[in-house]
């Protein structure tokens, strides 16, 4: 994106987008696309006079906090990350996380069943879970879970993945519940053995496995490709 992209327009993309990705980080956002992005929403943060400015911009704002832990500094808390662009005075907090919590659903984009009686545990693991593992751990994390494929012990099997996980995806998938977790890392290891033991087609993957992101589909196929003589594990 140019410098030269204001914000409407950053907005207006993203909405043209929506339809083609599963998760935020399937727009594979860059770094300095992210930065520019946080310049213009915190100029809002601090100029705009009207809530309906900051609700008009929701979009923007759950790319920038997905992205942030994609890009921010590892073991930033959400907190810090959400509230650098909006307004958290006592009466405005509770309206922009419902704002942030309601934009999943009015862009068609999964929310994974997250249900919280905290709100902000609920936002905390929406923006998580659309963050997903950032393409530059992909294929350490491939790999990871290649050695796990034969283990039987589903519990035991998520522990390891997660404790082993590289730094980045393991600050990510922390700020997801337990269960939420596990469901992800248990998706994934179904994917890298199905990968791993037949070709087929990106559509039939995509289609069998609705709950994983279009770019760790795609990744994982091309780190498969890349490694073809790479012993198969199989589930016993």
């Amino acid at each position: 994106m140019s410098d030269k992209i204001n914000l409407q327009q950053m907005q207006k993309y993203f909405e043209g987008q929506m339809n083609r990705v599963r998760i935020i980080s399937d727009l594979e956002l860059s770094e300095n696309d992210f930065k520019s992005l946080g310049a213009r929403l915190k100029s809002l943060c601090f100029f705009t006079g009207s809530e309906n400015d900051i609700e008009d911009f929701m979009l923007s704002i759950a790319v920038y906090s997905s992205y942030s832990l994609i890009y921010g500094d590892v073991g930033a808390d959400f907190d810090s990350i959400i509230w650098m662009v909006l307004n958290n005075s006592q009466y405005m907090e509770r309206l922009h996380l419902r704002m942030l919590k309601d934009v999943y659903h009015i862009y068609g984009l999964s929310t994974y069943d997250i249900e919280h009686p905290d709100l902000t545990e609920c936002c905390r693991e929406l923006v998580a879970r659309h963050a997903g593992i950032p393409n530059c751990e992909k294929n350490a994390v491939f790999d990871i879970i290649s050695e796990y494929l034969g283990v039987i012990d589903i519990a035991y099997m998520q522990r390891e993945i997660y404790n082993r996980l590289p730094d980045r995806s393991r600050y990510i998938l922390g700020m997801l519940s337990e269960e939420q977790r596990g469901k992800l890392i248990l998706d994934m290891r179904m994917l890298v053995g199905d990968v791993m033991d037949r070709p087929a087609e990106r559509q039939e993957f995509i289609a069998r496995y609705p709950q994983l992101s279009y770019s760790l589909i795609d990744r994982c196929m091309i780190w498969n490709e890349n490694n073809s003589q790479r012993i198969r594990y199989r589930i016993f």
